[in-house]
C-alpha cells in the first residue's frame, strides 16, 4: 500500500533538508554536550520527589506534594538556592511573595453503600483543586450513573440532589473542559456532588485543576469508578438505590509565603537568555516539574563551565512559583515587568521534559515502553529560530509530536510573546497523579532534551535578537 506524508511531515522534512547554515555558536554535533549526564540529572529528580514524600509523611497523607506556601515549598526553595550557589551563579536570591489565603483540604472520605452489600470505600477519591467543601456533617446522597455525560446520556435525567458519576476517556485533561464541559452539564441539572472517573487502568489519585463546579467534585481512579458503577447497577436491578456518603473539610489558610528563585550567569554582553522552570507540583511530581527543574540545573552547570568571554549572552535562571495554585505569582510579576525581557534573545520553558511512553494495553494495565514519550513542541520566533531548534532536536533524537503547538501552554503562557520563546512539554497518562514517580523518568530522555536546549542556546549565540523574533 502506498504511503503519503502528511503536510506537516513534509514541511518538517523540507526544513531539515533545506536548513540554512546554522550561525556559529559554541560548536555543532553532540560530543561537546556529553557532559550533560542523564543519570546525574535524574538524581535531582529523585531529590525533589523525596521532598514531596517527606511532606506527605509529616502529617499530610491526602493532599501532598511540593505545594506552594508549605514546608515542602520552602525546602524546595532552599534546595534550588543552594544548587545555584554551588554551581557558581551570581545574584542568587529569593524574590518573596505573600500568598492570598490558600485552599488546603484538611481531610476527606467517600464511601458507597447499596442494598445488601457491604460499604465500599472509594479510597482513590481526590477533590478537585479549590473544590467546594461539604457541610461539617458531610452529605448522604443517592448515587446516579450518567455514563459519559453526553447530552444523550443526560437527556431526561433528574439529577437534583444526587451524587453523579461519569466516565471520561479525555485522558490528558485535568481541567474544567474535560469531556467537552461534562462537569458544567451535570451541575446545570442540579447535582449535589460530582465524581469523575478517568478511564486509565489502575486506581490512581488524580489532582485536577479547578473545574468551576459549585458542588463538591472528586476525581476517581478507574477501579473505584468501575466498582461504583457496578454497585449502582446492582442496586437498580434490585429495585433500590445506591447511596454515597462524603465529607470534605477545607481550610483557607492565610499568611503563607512563596518565592521565585533567581540566579544569573553573566555573559559578554547585557543581552539575555531567560530559562524558566516552575518549582511546585502535586504528589511526587517527578515529571511535573522535577524534570524541568533538573533540566534547568543541568543547563546552569553546563554553561557555568564555559568562560564568560565565550558566552555572548547573560543567562538568567528562574525557579518560578504559583503554577499549580493558579495565582501564578512569578508569571504575573514577570508579565507586569516587561523590562526584564527588553534585551532577551531567547526564553526557554523547562517543563515536563522527560517521561517514558505509557501504553494502556489489554487486561486494564498500563505498560511502560522503553522509549521516551513524544513531546509537544512550541517555537515562538522566526523561521531561523525554528530551524535551529529543529536541528537540535534531530541531533539528540528528541521525540516530537507531529505539528507545532499553537501556543506555549504552561509556565510561560503569560510571557511567551515578550521574547523569542520555545518549549518541549510532555503531558502523559500519569500527569498530576500519584503514579508520576521518578520510575517513569528516563535518563536518556532527560539528557536529550537538556542537551538540545544547550545546543539551541549555543547556536543562537551568533544570531541577532531581531533575527530570532517573530516576523
Amino acid at each position: 500500500m502506498r504511503r503519503t506524508l502528511s503536510a506537516a511531515a513534509m514541511i518538517l522534512m523540507v526544513s531539515f533538508l533545506a536548513l540554512p547554515a546554522v550561525p556559529h555558536g559554541q560548536g555543532h554535533g553532540d560530543a561537546m554536550y556529553a557532559s550533560i549526564d542523564g543519570k546525574h540529572l535524574k538524581g535531582y529528580v529523585d531529590e525533589l520527589t523525596a521532598m514531596s514524600r517527606r511532606y506527605r509523611d509529616n502529617g499530610h497523607p491526602q493532599f501532598w506534594g511540593r505545594i506552594i506556601g508549605t514546608d515542602a515549598d520552602a525546602e524546595n526553595a532552599r534546595w534550588l538556592l543552594g544548587k545555584f550557589k554551588a554551581i557558581g551563579l551570581s545574584d542568587v536570591h529569593e524574590q518573596p511573595f505573600d500568598l492570598p489565603p490558600q485552599w488546603m483540604p484538611q481531610s476527606w472520605n467517600v464511601s458507597m453503600t447499596a442494598s445488601g452489600a457491604k460499604t465500599l470505600a472509594l479510597s482513590s477519591a481526590q477533590p478537585t483543586y479549590r473544590g467546594v467543601a461539604t457541610p461539617a456533617d458531610g452529605l448522604d446522597l443517592e448515587a446516579a450513573d450518567v455514563g459519559f455525560a453526553t447530552d444523550a446520556d443526560l437527556a431526561g435525567r433528574d439529577l437534583r440532589g444526587k451524587a453523579v458519576f461519569f466516565y471520561s476517556m479525555d485522558y490528558q485533561s485535568r481541567h474544567s473542559t474535560i469531556s467537552h464541559g461534562a462537569v458544567k452539564r451535570i451541575g446545570d441539572k442540579g447535582a449535589a456532588a460530582i465524581f469523575i472517573t478517568l478511564l486509565i487502568p489502575g486506581n490512581m489519585h488524580f489532582q485536577f485543576y479547578p473545574v468551576a463546579s459549585e458542588v463538591p467534585t472528586f476525581a476517581l481512579g478507574y477501579e473505584d469508578g468501575m466498582s461504583a458503577r457496578e454497585a449502582i447497577g446492582q442496586a437498580r436491578a434490585a429495585g433500590t438505590t445506591a447511596r454515597v456518603r462524603l465529607k470534605l473539610d477545607v481550610a483557607m489558610t492565610p499568611n503563607l509565603k512563596t518565592a521565585t528563585i533567581w540566579g544569573t550567569l553573566p555573559g559578554a554582553t547585557d543581552e539575555t537568555v531567560v530559562i524558566v522552570a516552575h518549582r511546585d507540583g502535586w504528589f511526587e511530581a517527578a515529571n511535573d516539574n522535577g524534570t524541568g527543574v533538573a533540566t534547568m540545573a543541568g543547563l546552569a552547570e553546563y554553561f557555568a563551565k564555559i568562560p564568560q568571554a565565550q558566552r555572548r549572552r547573560t543567562i538568567v535562571f528562574l525557579g518560578t512559583t504559583g503554577h499549580h495554585d493558579g495565582t501564578a505569582e512569578s508569571g504575573t510579576w514577570l508579565s507586569q515587568h516587561k523590562e526584564v525581557f527588553a534585551k532577551t534573545a531567547l526564553l526557554i520553558n523547562c517543563e515536563h521534559t522527560a517521561a517514558n511512553q505509557l501504553i494502556a494495553s489489554n487486561n486494564a494495565v498500563v505498560r511502560k515502553a522503553n522509549v521516551e514519550s513524544p513531546l509537544s513542541w512550541y517555537v515562538g520566533g522566526s523561521p531561523t529560530l525554528e530551524q535551529i531548534a529543529a536541528r537540535a532536536y534531530q541531533t539528540f533524537d528528541v521525540k516530537l509530536l507531529d505539528g507545532r503547538a499553537a501556543a506555549a501552554a504552561g509556565e510561560i503562557g503569560r510571557i511567551q510573546n515578550l521574547a523569542p520563546s520555545l518549549q518541549l512539554i510532555d503531558t502523559g497518562l500519569y500527569w498530576h497523579s500519584d503514579k508520576e514517580t521518578s520510575d517513569i523518568v528516563p535518563e536518556n530522555g532527560l539528557a536529550a532534551v537538556t542537551r538540545a536546549y544547550a545546543k539551541i542556546i549555543a547556536d543562537t549565540g551568533g544570531v541577532a535578537i531581531k533575527d530570532l523574533m517573530k516576523n
